[in-house]
């Protein structure tokens, strides 16, 4: 989920620089978004290739929590507008996915551990 949702902001961002210039408040939302994204991926990548200990797991729930809250938000503005089309929608699913993710794979890395 990490690795669709940094892509979908980087393609956000990358199709759409003229927002830096006209909407900076609006780009900088992005770019945070982006970081908590790619910083979700690389926790969640240090937590895959090194195992669950329990400070990566931790940091990778609050992540995907972060994430799953901004764009669950971002996905309700953009509804009540009316704007945005599919895909504020996805990366609503993509957050609630990673959240979802990260916490199931809490309950089975402590079911390993016991």
């Amino acid at each position: 989920m990490s690795i669709a949702g940094t892509t979908d902001v980087a393609a956000f961002l990358a199709a759409r620089t003229a927002m830096f210039n006209d909407a900076p408040g609006r780009a900088a939302g992005s770019v945070v978004g982006l970081a908590l994204w790619a910083a979700l991926l690389a926790v969640a990548t240090t937590r895959y290739t090194r195992g669950g200990r329990r400070g990566i797991s931790t940091a990778t729930i609050g992540l995907a929590a972060l994430v799953a809250a901004g764009n669950v938000g971002l996905t309700a503005i953009h509804l009540k507008a009316g704007v945005g089309g599919v895909r504020p929608v996805v990366g609503g699913v993509l957050g609630i996915l990673a959240l979802i993710l990260a916490l199931a794979s809490r309950d089975t890395s402590a079911l390993a551990t016991a």
